[in-house]
């Protein structure tokens, strides 16, 4: 399980946690997570236009953790 955060184009931050965060090919922002049998089940889908940057949450160089910034274009997942 991880943590993201998600800037929103309404100046609103969203702190999710799900096992994957992915953006699609059309810019659009999915969060995952993975049931007992192993499937993946859509938590939520954020349109392109309303997220304006996306970051996980993990340890950094020196053992604290921060957000790490996610890419803002190209197709991706995060785990």
């Amino acid at each position: 399980m991880a943590v993201f955060m998600l800037q929103l184009a309404d100046a609103v931050d969203a702190v999710i946690e799900a096992d994957a965060a992915g953006r699609t090919a059309a810019g659009d922002i999915v969060l995952e997570r993975t049931d007992r049998r192993g499937r993946a089940e859509r938590l939520g889908t954020y349109q392109a236009e309303t997220v304006t940057a996306v970051f996980r949450q993990c340890r950094a160089d020196g053992g604290l953790y921060s957000w790490i910034p996610q890419p803002n274009d190209g197709t991706w997942w995060c785990y």
